[in-house]
C-alpha cells in the first residue's frame, strides 16, 4: 500500500498540474510557441484555452453592453485588446474601455454621421469618414484632429489604410487614394453603384472594394490600375474583409449570401446562406467569419466548411451596422445605439 502510494505521488508530480515541463509541451503542441509571463503556469493557461476552446464551441459568452451614443452606432475598430472607437450618427467619436465598460473619451468635429474608421497598426493615429463627405486624420492617445481630407462629391462609406496610403470609398462611387499629408494620388473609377466597403490585402498594396453594383474589385494603390473583377453575388455589396489566415476575401451584401474568394483568381470557393436579410457586416479571425445583419442577428461560420457554428438572436433590437471578432470575443453595434460585447474569454485569466 506505501508502495502504491509512493507510486502515486510519484505519477502526480511527473503529470500532475505542477509538472510545467509536460504542460509545457502539450502547449506547444496544440497551441504552438508562446512566451508566458513568469507568474502564468503552462497548466493554467493550457487549462484556460481549453476552456476558451468549449466556450465558442457551445456559444458561452458573458454579454454586457456599452451605452453612451443619442443615435445608431455605424462604425468600430479596434484600438488594442482592451480599447475600440466608435462612430455614430450622432457625429460622435468615443474612445471606450471595452473590460472596464466604460467610454473615456468623446470628440465632436465631423458635420455629418462617422461612417467609417481606420486604425493605423502601431496604435498613432487613426481616420474617420463621414456623410459630411471629408475624412479627418486623428492623433492617438490624445485624439486631436490634425487634418482634414476633401474631395468625394458624397457621404465617405468606408476607408483604410494600405501601407502609407489611405484609402477612402464614397457614394460618389469613387475610390480615392491619398498619402498621409492629405494630398489626393488617385481618384480610381470603374463601379457603377456606391462603394460601400474597402479592405486591405496584408502584405500588399492591394485594396479590395465592395460595391452596390454587386461586384468587387482588386485595385493596386499605388498604380491605380483594377487588377480583376469579382462576379458572383445577385444584388449590391455591403461588407468585405480578407482573412491572411486563408489568403481569402469574405464578401456579404442583399442577397443575404457570404461568399468566400480566391484573391489571385478571383473564384468563389463557398457560399454561406442563413440570414433573412441584409448582410450589413462581416469579420474574420484565423477561418471564423462572424456576420451581423439586418434580420438582427450575428452568426458565426466555418470560412472552410460554409457551416453555422453559433447564432445569436436576442443581442441587438434593430439591424446591425458592424461587428468585430478576436480570439475571445465578438463586438457588435447597430441602430439600437448600443455596443454588445460577447466575452468568451471572461474569468480566464491567463489569455493572452
Amino acid at each position: 500500500m506505501a508502495c502504491l502510494s509512493r507510486a502515486s505521488r510519484h505519477c502526480y508530480h511527473l503529470f500532475g498540474r505542477h509538472s510545467n515541463y509536460l504542460w509545457h509541451q502539450l502547449y506547444q503542441q496544440h497551441l504552438g510557441y508562446v512566451a508566458l509571463k513568469q507568474e502564468i503556469s503552462y497548466y493554467d493557461a493550457y487549462r484556460d484555452q481549453h476552456q476558451l476552446v468549449r466556450r465558442w464551441q457551445y456559444g458561452q459568452a458573458k454579454t454586457h453592453y456599452l451605452t453612451g451614443h443619442d443615435d445608431s452606432v455605424y462604425c468600430l475598430v479596434w484600438v488594442n485588446k482592451q480599447q475600440i472607437i466608435s462612430g455614430s450618427r450622432d457625429r460622435s467619436i468615443k474612445l471606450w474601455d471595452v473590460d472596464a465598460k466604460r467610454c473615456l473619451v468623446t470628440r465632436h468635429h465631423h458635420q455629418g454621421s462617422v461612417l467609417c474608421l481606420a486604425m493605423d497598426p502601431h496604435g498613432q493615429f487613426f481616420i474617420s469618414g463621414s456623410s459630411d463627405a471629408t475624412l479627418i486624420y486623428w492623433t492617438l492617445p490624445d485624439m486631436v484632429p490634425q487634418m482634414r481630407m476633401e474631395g468625394h462629391l458624397n457621404g465617405v462609406l468606408d476607408v483604410c489604410l494600405v501601407n502609407h496610403f489611405v484609402v477612402s470609398s464614397s457614394r460618389d462611387t469613387t475610390v480615392r487614394v491619398w498619402n498621409k499629408q492629405g494630398r489626393q494620388l488617385h481618384r480610381l473609377t470603374g463601379h457603377n453603384g456606391p462603394v460601400n466597403a474597402l479592405e486591405h490585402v496584408k502584405g500588399s498594396n492591394h485594396v479590395i472594394s465592395a460595391s452596390g453594383d454587386a461586384t468587387l474589385k482588386l485595385w493596386d494603390v499605388q498604380s491605380g490600375q483594377c487588377l480583376r473583377t469579382f462576379v458572383g453575388h445577385q444584388r449590391g455589396l455591403a461588407c468585405v474583409r480578407y482573412d491572411p489566415h486563408t489568403d481569402c476575401i469574405i464578401s456579404g451584401g442583399q442577397d443575404g449570401k457570404i461568399k468566400v474568394w480566391d484573391v489571385k483568381t478571383a473564384n468563389c470557393l463557398q457560399t454561406m446562406t442563413g440570414h433573412s436579410d441584409l448582410i450589413r457586416t462581416i469579420d474574420a479571425y484565423k477561418g471564423m467569419v462572424v456576420s451581423g445583419s439586418y434580420d438582427r442577428t450575428l452568426r458565426v461560420w466555418n470560412e472552410e466548411t460554409g457551416d453555422c457554428l453559433l447564432s445569436f438572436h436576442s443581442g441587438h433590437t434593430s439591424w446591425i451596422f458592424n461587428v468585430l471578432i478576436n480570439n475571445t470575443k465578438i463586438i457588435s453595434a447597430g441602430q439600437d445605439k448600443k455596443i454588445m460585447i460577447l466575452d468568451f474569454g471572461h474569468g480566464l485569466s491567463t489569455l493572452l
